[in-house]
């Protein structure tokens, strides 16, 4: 069949098609910019193709044989086909039926995903969204088509990887309102010394608070490790464990967990959250309203935490 297609002129169906409609070589050629001898140049290649007349010349104009009659509904039923194939899909969220797949960690979807999941509701009631665990492998497993789009840290992503970012934050330190550091005071050599919690997102085992205490000929003892942060949060509550954390999670959490934010007792230049997808959907209409919908909801709710 393949075969059959590449050697035959798909251009000429076009013309067959106006033919049928217009039954008249002049009209013809008028509605497709073409002049009459290039009309009939192409009517005698249909002919060939199809192995049949297709039309007899009757005062009246053009006569379909039997053959082009029976051809017509389907071959106009064909190029509005193509047509619909060739053309830009388009997408309308309030009549849309499509799942998106999202990967964040439960910080992210506790915090910086509910008010997209209500825009969702509002805008595009048909649209699902089904929320994943991410895990550090898995910026490299984007291109096999099982997560959409997902929202993280990143500062070195494959160049097949895009993104936007969508707010910067801050690591702080929370602790139990009962802490002796609460009084004592957390400084470097205090947040050295103590024992901490540590949000390990399925395989992590060290963090930037790591690196930084490194770059101070320093660490520190990791006496917890958790993968989720809800969860940490809950256990330090209960402890005198050190929880360095980011200053939006904090924000939105720590009253609820009866913790005391303080500041981390080093400097640093912060962060930015993203949100990033594979080159595969770049230009695909559905997930070029869901990552416009998703930047400027979380926007909103980074900025809103980070003003408090």
């Amino acid at each position: 069949m393949l075969e059959k297609l590449s050697a035959s002129d798909l251009n000429l169906l076009p013309v067959l098609q106006v033919l049928l409609e217009e039954r008249n070589v002049t009209r013809a050629a008028g509605r497709l910019n073409l002049s009459q001898p290039a009309i009939s140049r192409n009517l005698s290649r249909l002919r060939e193709l199809f192995n049949d007349p297709l039309f007899t010349r009757t005062p009246k104009g053009l006569a379909p044989t039997p053959r082009a009659e029976t051809l017509s509904l389907q071959l106009q039923r064909s190029l509005t086909d193509l047509s619909q194939l060739i053309k830009p899909v388009e997408f309308d969220p309030a009549i849309a039926r499509r799942q998106f797949k999202l990967a964040t960690t439960d910080y992210g979807a506790q915090v910086l995903i509910p008010s997209v999941i209500s825009r969702i509701n509002r805008e595009a009631p048909g649209i699902d969204l089904e929320i994943v665990q991410w895990h550090e492998h898995l910026i490299n497993e984007l291109d096999g088509q099982n997560v959409d789009i997902a929202t993280c840290a990143v500062t070195d992503a494959p160049a097949a990887i895009h993104g936007r970012g969508v707010g910067k934050d801050k690591f702080v330190c929370v602790l139990n309102r009962n802490h002796p550091l609460l009084k004592s005071g957390l400084n470097l050599e205090s947040y050295a010394s103590a024992s901490h919690a540590l949000i390990t997102m399925g395989g992590e085992r060290r963090s930037a608070a790591d690196y930084l205490l490194a770059e101070q000929g320093l660490t520190r003892r990791v006496a917890l490790r958790v993968p989720h942060f809800v969860a940490a949060l809950a256990l330090v509550a209960d402890t005198e464990l050190v929880l360095t954390i980011p200053y939006g999670l904090a924000r939105s959490c720590a009253v609820h967990y009866d913790l005391e934010i303080m500041p981390f007792p080093l400097d640093q230049e912060g962060f930015t959250y993203s949100i990033i997808w594979h080159e595969r959907m770049v230009r695909d209409p559905g997930h070029i309203w869901f990552r416009q919908l998703m930047y400027e909801e979380m926007t909103a709710t980074i900025q809103s935490l980070q003003a408090g």
